[in-house]
């Protein structure tokens, strides 16, 4: 996999260039956590949103139980497109909350779907200056393999998403690989997002009356069933949606 070909070059060099040694750096399996919190400020939506802050906080903190190290990304105005594709290949698990939706691809025919960047602190989100294609996360992943990715966002669950695609995970829910995708699959309130990965990761970082580690796929059972998630309208039910392996507890491979 060029995954290994890309980590393999790394331990090396960092094994003679520093002493490092091969089996402390091949122990390391990153996550990056991103979250927009510009676009959820009073200036852009008439009142300050705390949501980002909290379900950055609990991404991070879940990441880290589930095993993952070091846990990077950003909160806010360093959340950029180039930080991000700068950032995703080393990854084993990728967290994002902010606007996303399934675009129109550039070509004009079919669907590319993607996510915005922080836009700072002097203006709100713009497509054309902060959209994050999933093709060009594609091309920035090279074909790695992805353990855990999780798109906080609106509608980049739904059977039109090219995300999934982006970290190589096909959108099965029979997938014999180590590899989980969720989203969320119409537009969707960040309250209920909040409540769902709350009972998410409380499921999944616990442990089964007989100790064995839960699956994501139970974890997600679990606060998909909990209910009382806030919705927009009735065209819009809060519903979540994943692809991947049942069978994959979400720890680091």
């Amino acid at each position: 996999m060029k995954r290994a070909r890309t980590l393999l070059v790394s331990v090396l060099l960092a094994a003679s260039a520093l002493g490092a040694t091969a089996q402390g750096a091949l122990a390391a399996y990153r996550a990056d956590v991103w979250s927009n919190s510009n676009s959820f400020t009073s200036r852009c939506l008439g009142f300050t949103d705390t949501y980002p802050q909290r379900l950055y906080s609990l991404a991070r903190s879940q990441l880290l139980a589930l095993g993952y190290s070091p846990v990077g990304g950003a909160l806010g105005a360093s959340f950029t497109r180039s930080a991000f594709l700068n950032n995703v290949l080393p990854d084993w698990a990728v967290y994002a909350h902010t606007h996303g939706d399934n675009y129109r691809a550039a070509s004009g025919s079919g669907t590319d779907s993607a996510i915005l960047a922080d836009p700072g602190t002097s203006r709100c989100s713009s497509f054309s200056l902060d959209a994050i294609r999933s093709s060009a996360i594609r091309a920035a992943t090279a074909g790695a393999p992805y353990n855990l990715v999780i798109m906080s966002t609106c509608r980049l669950g739904s059977s039109s998403s090219t995300m999934p695609a982006a970290f190589q995970i096909e959108k099965v829910k029979n997938s014999t690989q180590r590899e989980f995708y969720l989203g969320y699959v119409n537009l969707t309130y960040d309250s209920a997002q909040l409540r769902f990965e709350q009972a998410f990761w409380s499921y999944l970082n616990s442990t089964s009356l007989l100790g064995f580690h839960r699956t994501v796929y139970e974890a997600f059972t679990y606060a998909a069933g909990i209910g009382g998630y806030e919705a927009p309208n009735s065209a819009n039910p809060f519903q979540a949606n994943w692809w991947g392996n049942p069978y994959y507890d979400g720890r680091p491979q």
